[in-house]
Order: C-alpha cells, then structure tokens, then sequence
C-alpha cells in the first residue's frame, strides 16, 4: 500500500480530484467564453471593417473566413475537434478508458472560438463538454488512475458545461449521467460536486445569473395539457428530422471530392448566405431565443429562424465545423414552439398562455428528443426558470416528444454517431 492510499483513501481522493476537475473546468469554461467573445468582436469589428466595402455581404464572408482558418488547425492537429464533440468524448468513454489527448483542449477552443465567433450556427456547449471532459480525463492520467477512476473524472468533467452555461447545476450532474452514461451511476455525488463547483467559479467571474432572461408563464387552463402534449409531438417528429439531415450533411460532405481541411470554409459560405436574410441566426443564437420568449418574433419569423438555423448547423457541423449542437437544439424548439404558441393562442386566447410560454416549453421537449434527455430537459428548464408552475406544461410536452423520437429512432444524436462507428450504447451502460 503505498503512502497516500494508507492516509488518504481511494474514495475521498476522488472527491477531492473532483473538486479540482470543476474547478479547473469551471476556470476553463470561463476562459472560452472569454474567447469566444473576443472572436465575436473581433470578427464584428476590425475584419468587418476589412470588408466594408461588400456592405451587407460582410456576414456572408465573415463565416466562410472563420471556416477557411478553422479547417487547417482541425485537420493538422487534432481532427476529434471538429463537429459537435460530445460523441467524441462518449467514444473516449467507450473504448479508450476515457483518454482524451491533451491537445483536444486547445484545439477545441480556438476551432469553436473560431466558428461561432465568425457567425457559425452552432453551440458553445458542445465543445465545453469536451474541454471539461479533457481536463478530467488528463488529470486523472496525471494521478494514475485506474481507466474506470478516469472514466469518472470524464464524466465529472463534462457536467460542467450545464452549470457554468445555464447556472444550473442539478441539470449538469443529470445530463452527464443521463446522455454520457444512459442511467445513475454510484458516483453520482462525484458528478455534482464537481457541477457544482464549476457553477460556482462561473458565477464568480460571469455573474449569478440565468441564461435567459424571460417572464414568468403558468399554466392558463388544464385544458392547455394537451395541446403542450401536442406541440411535444411535433417537436419529437421535427427533432428526428434534424438528427437525420445533420448526419446526410456530415456523410454528404464527407464523400465530396475536395481537400477536407477547405470544407469548413465552404459550410461557412453557406450559412452567410442564410444570413443575409436571417441575421439573428448569427453565432450561438442567444439573443434571438430571449426575443423569441418575450414574443418579439412574429410567427413566420418564428418559423422562417426555425428553417434557418436548422440549415445552418447542419451546414456548419456536416463540414466540418467546431461547434455543439445543445444550443441549437434549444433554438430551434424556441422558434417552433413560439411558431405552435402564436397558432393556439390566436384561435383560443381565453385559455392558453401566449407564444413565449410555448417557446420556453418547446426549448425543453426539442432537445428532449434530440438527446434523448427528458430529465435533463425537464431540470434545465426549472433550474433557469426558478417557476415550477411550468412544470405541468414541460412534462406534457416532453413526454410528447420522447415518445414519439423514441418511436421513430432509438438513437439520440449523440448515440447515432457511435452507432455509426460499430459502438454500442451499452458499452457505455456497463463501464
């Protein structure tokens, strides 16, 4: 027995490794946010300025320089970095006892920075799931740990994103165990001490608030349920839809006869041309979700950003973009939520809510089906919120979408692309 384990036992060096995990992937996530900001500006500033002259054409070139810098770094160092990330760090879990090259985190930053920053449609926590996942799995390589102690610092990791994101921790420890595991493991308390360590570096440097900012909604009549049920359906149907086009995009440019590391420049082309006529898709989408829940949007807007932002990501991603796919999905089901809201409430005003309270439902039960994540959808949505009169409507409508995205596919979008690669979910289940 060697001296640490004889003073310091296996379980409470975990915890204190846990401890490190949040909050060096709290301090992590901050920093990319920090980044991704600069990138922001920087392309919104300065490189703008460079293209003056093109007018309104600047946001179609701004995405297309940002994939034309991104492919290059991706493809020469480390081409995990490339896509959404988090099946990336599942394949890690799988099969390689959690190990992430150290390089990933570096890559990661500066591709999504890149991407998202230059007008890219995709998420900051794709890729946040991935630098928090690296850093747990290169610490726990560093304390020679057994694979299966790595494989839970990974996970440990990776709540992060959740917490820091969206101030959410409980919803951070769920998703990791829910979507990175498929149930809850023994070392669930792990998992939360390190969300809510990282929740707690993220609101000392960015501040305790919520990651939208919308008013409160209730639920109007009981005779609303089914249509919250309804709209879940929908959502179900209309997230399989995105899965499927995402990966036709991946396989689509994949099989395109052109040097790789230029694709990404061309999927950026692509979404500045959707931006010439839906600028509010630029970036991580943000401030078009919180217009979409104080209904500022009318709904073919609604649905016109909708068709957009799902055109985007697919081309961002299925390039070869770095980038997630959780804020999109929450995008998405704002906008098309917002779009069914709009309907209800115009033909039955007495006793529904307006299009905000649906957008906000619908944000949950889309990526709901995506994920395959109702309890995470269900949490995330209460934990920002702070209203648990939204509860009844967000488990009508996500039991409405997991049903029906379970009936149509029994892969998330994470899963499918292990599927894809000969892996199995229950892999993941037994580690």
């Amino acid at each position: 027995m060697c001296i640490r384990d004889r003073f310091l036992p296996e379980q409470n060096y975990l915890i204190i490794l846990a401890v490190v995990v949040g909050v060096a992937s709290g301090l992590g996530s901050v920093g990319f946010i920090y980044i991704l900001e600069f990138m922001s500006d920087l392309a919104r500033g300065p490189v703008a300025a460079m293209f003056e002259q093109f007018g309104s054409a600047q946001l179609v070139l701004l995405p297309a320089l940002g994939g034309l810098i991104v492919g290059p770094i991706v493809y020469r160092f480390a081409t995990e970095a490339k896509g959404h990330g988090v099946p990336e760090v599942m394949t890690a879990l799988a099969t390689r006892g959690g190990n992430i090259r150290k390089r990933v985190v570096t890559i990661k930053v500066i591709a999504s920075s890149l991407t998202i920053g230059f007008g890219g449609a995709a998420g900051r926590e794709g890729p946040m799931v991935q630098i928090g996942s690296a850093i747990g799995s290169t610490i726990g390589q560093w304390t020679k740990l057994t694979p299966e102690n790595v494989r839970t610092l990974v996970t440990c990791g990776a709540s992060l994103v959740i917490a820091a994101t969206f101030n959410a921790p409980i919803a951070a420890a769920i998703f990791s165990m829910e979507v990175l595991i498929g149930r809850i493991r023994t070392d669930f308390l792990l998992v939360l001490l390190t969300s809510l360590s990282s929740c707690m570096i993220a609101r000392y440097f960015l501040g305790n608030f919520p990651a939208f900012m919308a008013p409160a909604y209730d639920l109007v009549s009981p005779a609303e349920l089914p249509l919250y049920f309804l709209m879940g359906t929908l959502m179900g149907a209309a997230a399989i839809g995105y899965v499927r086009l995402l990966y036709w995009s991946e396989d689509a440019f994949s099989g395109w006869k052109f040097p790789d590391y230029l694709k990404p420049a061309v999927g950026g082309l692509m979404v500045g041309l959707l931006l010439r006529f839906f600028p509010q898709i630029y970036g991580s989408g943000f401030p078009a979700i919180e217009s979409a829940l104080w209904v500022r949007f009318s709904w073919e807007l609604l649905l016109g950003l909708f068709v957009a932002q799902l055109l985007a990501n697919c081309a961002t991603l299925g390039s070869g973009g770095s980038g997630g796919v959780f804020a999109p999905s929450l995008y998405m089901g704002a906008m098309l939520g917002g779009a069914f809201g709009s309907f209800v409430h115009g033909y039955f005003p007495e006793w529904t809510a307006g299009s905000g309270a649906y957008a906000m439902v619908g944000m949950a039960a889309f990526f709901a089906a995506t994920a395959k994540a109702p309890a995470t959808s269900i949490l995330i949505l209460f934990e920002m919120t702070n209203d648990y009169r939204i509860m009844l409507p967000l488990m009508a409508a996500t039991v409405g979408s997991v049903y029906v995205s379970h009936r149509m596919s029994p892969f998330s979008i994470y899963t499918l692309k292990l599927q894809r690669r000969g892996i199995t979910f229950l892999s993941l289940i037994h580690i």
